[in-house]
This record gives C-alpha cells, sequence and structure tokens, in this order.
C-alpha cells in the first residue's frame, strides 16, 4: 500500500487534499502540489507521530527537488519534528542543499536543535552569524524572519533573559502567520509571554501583549486562563483585584518573585491614573495615588521616583502641597477601553472649546 493510501485510511477527512495530491503528482504539477502540501501540514493530527516523515520518505523525497524551495523547507520544518532526537533531525536536515534563504532556513532550523543538545555557545554564535546574513539579503522572505527570531526567543528562553525572550517572541509573531501555528505552540508561547511580561522588572507594556491574536488560545485555555486573568488586572492597574486573586500553590511556584509583582501592579496604578488625567492639567494628589495604589501616604514619593526613574513617566513632586505634575506618559498599545478614555477626552476637549469661542463671539458683539 503506496503511502498516500495509507494516509487516506488514516485521514478520511483530508481525503479531498490526498487525492488532489496524488493527481498533481501523476500529471506532474508541481505548484499545485506543493500548495496542497503546504495546506495538508496544517492539520494537528498529521503533525503527531511519525507521518510527516513517513510522507516525506515514501512520497515528497520523489520530486522535492522540483518544487519551490521555500515551500520546500516549511514542510521541512514540520517533517523534522518527527525524525527521532534532535541529533537525527539535524542529520536528516544536513542532506539538502538548497539556494540562499531556504538554505538559511534549513541552518537556522539545525541551530535550533542544537540548541536543544546544549550547545549554547555555539547557538549564540550562529545566531549572530544567521543576523548578519540576513541583513545582506534583499527582499527578505518573512519565514526566513520568522525562524530567526524562532531560534532567537528560545535561546533567551533557556537562558531566562526574559526581556529578550520577550522582545525577540513579539518579532516572531510579527512574522508569523497565525495559521501556521499549532494551537499547542499558541497556547504554550502565550503562557510563556504573558509570564515574562509579568515576572520582568522591566516591562510594563501589557496591552501589547494583548492585542496579539495568539492570546486568545490562552484566555479559552482552561489550564492557563488565569495567566490571561492576570496581564489583563496589570494591563488596569488594579490592585484590589491582583489582592483578591485566588492564588494556589501551583500558581504561586511559576511566579520566582512577589515583590516584583507587587511594585508592577503599583506602577501600572499610577500609569493608569495618569493617562486619565487631562493632558493640559496633569496633576494628581498624594491621596489621589494613595487611594489607586493602596500605599500609605508615607511611601507614595518613593512609588513616583521609581515610576521616574524607569522611565515611564517625567514630572514633579510638590512636596509641599503634596501633588505631582506629570509632562509625559510612556505611550502604550490602546486597547478599548484607553481609546474610551481619549474620546471622553476630545469631548471634554470639544466642550471648553465651544465655551472659550461663545466668549469671543461675546467679545465680539460687544465691539459692534
Amino acid at each position: 500500500m503506496s503511502i498516500l493510501n495509507q494516509h487516506q485510511c488514516t485521514f478520511p477527512h483530508l481525503l479531498t487534499i490526498i487525492d488532489s495530491m496524488r493527481v498533481y503528482h501523476e500529471s506532474k504539477l508541481w505548484k499545485q502540489l506543493s500548495d496542497q502540501l503546504l495546506i495538508y501540514i496544517k492539520d494537528p493530527q498529521v503533525n503527531q507521530g511519525t507521518h510527516l516523515k513517513d510522507l516525506f520518505e515514501g512520497f515528497v523525497k520523489k520530486f522535492y527537488q522540483e518544487i519551490d524551495e521555500m515551500k520546500l523547507v516549511r514542510f521541512l520544518i514540520k517533517a523534522a519534528e518527527q525524525y527521532g532526537d534532535f541529533q537525527s533531525r539535524i542529520d536528516f536536515l544536513k542532506q539538502f542543499k538548497l539556494d540562499e534563504q531556504p538554505q538559511l532556513v534549513i541552518d537556522i532550523l539545525i541551530a535550533f536543535f542544537k540548541l536543544q543538545l546544549g550547545k549554547l555557545q555555539e547557538v549564540d554564535e550562529l545566531l549572530k552569524q544567521y543576523k548578519q546574513a540576513s541583513e545582506k539579503i534583499q527582499e527578505v522572505d518573512p519565514l526566513v524572519y520568522s525562524m530567526l527570531y524562532y531560534l532567537a526567543y528560545n535561546f533567551y528562553k533557556i537562558k531566562n533573559v526574559y526581556e529578550e525572550f520577550y522582545v525577540n517572541a513579539l518579532q516572531y509573531l510579527a512574522y508569523t502567520n497565525d495559521q501556521d501555528m499549532l494551537q499547542e505552540q499558541k497556547v504554550q508561547l502565550s503562557y510563556e509571554m504573558a509570564l515574562a511580561v509579568l515576572i520582568s522588572p522591566n516591562i510594563y507594556n501589557f496591552s501589547e501583549l494583548l492585542q496579539q491574536p495568539v492570546l486568545v488560545s490562552l484566555k479559552e485555555s482552561a489550564q492557563y486562563n488565569w495567566v490571561y486573568q492576570l496581564l489583563d488586572i496589570f494591563n488596569r492597574g488594579s490592585v484590589r483585584e491582583l489582592n483578591s486573586f485566588q492564588w494556589n500553590e501551583e500558581r504561586k511556584g511559576v511566579i520566582p518573585n512577589f515583590q516584583i509583582l507587587n511594585e508592577k501592579i503599583r506602577i501600572m496604578a499610577f500609569l493608569e491614573l495618569a493617562f486619565s488625567l487631562p493632558k493640559n492639567n496633569r496633576v494628581c494628589t498624594f491621596e489621589e495615588l494613595a487611594q489607586v495604589s493602596e500605599l500609605p501616604l508615607s511611601d507614595i514619593e518613593r512609588l513616583v521616583m521609581r515610576t521616574i526613574s524607569k522611565g515611564l513617566v517625567k514630572g514633579r513632586i510638590n512636596q509641599v502641597k503634596q501633588t505631582i505634575t506629570i509632562s509625559y506618559v510612556v505611550p502604550r498599545v490602546l486597547t478599548m477601553d484607553k481609546i474610551e478614555i481619549i474620546n471622553k477626552k476630545f469631548g471634554n476637549w470639544e466642550k471648553s472649546l465651544n465655551v472659550f469661542l461663545k466668549e469671543v463671539e461675546d467679545v465680539r458683539k460687544t465691539f459692534n
């Protein structure tokens, strides 16, 4: 029984695609065949076991030199995962000698498997080398950047460098089609990025992550929905909700430093308060900040100085009047609630402008 017949029996829901691949192969319609292959490898069931490995050995191997090489490497990325241990995967990929960009993708994938073997120093050098190589290419295929940032974020994840992991993971998502990611990968990456944002003492743009389409998988995950809830709480700077959050031993186990969480939520509360103030009068009192941060008045000055030192706001403190005048708030990706706040600000500005114009008109009439 041919491999295609085996797949027909195993995956009856993919019968139409398998029939198309058979017809296109017999007709030597390589473009159409490669397009069907790329649709085929998106099925979660095909990505289990050794189905793609068997498909390559029993079918694709006969004609892979005939199809577009960038499409070929998209197939190989999935198939290589099914070639046993990491060294076996590397050996499998080394047989391919392709053009510049597809070969760079293969080399990056080999470096990823070396990373799994613990060769961090070698991968560090390869990462720099491949970044330089990509910069010399004109019209770089998005897959090259996708794989490059995939390697980078996994490298920094292993090294526990949260900021670099997060930045490179964001870049990976920018160059990767959401439909090319399996559901398990979406959930896992969303979970890891969320933890990086929460744990890192230097990342405060929670809304940037919440806007990513893959975060829907985290929100809908029964296992990790609690992390999405935490992101939302921090994005809104709600100290009260964090204090009432339901922790258990498992959840506490993934947060290495609760002191960072407590500081971050209060800084976010300050940013939320600053953002809500009218731009022409961004002044808040120590008392107002104490209410939203749930801190005693004696700790407010330290909170403000800490936020300023991180470059998140600029302003000055009046210790006598116990007020904070804010001249700058770090830009943030706007969620719908932030857009509503801006809309209200425009409404207030429009009212003020109408009052001013009426006063001008009244003055003009007195001179007529």
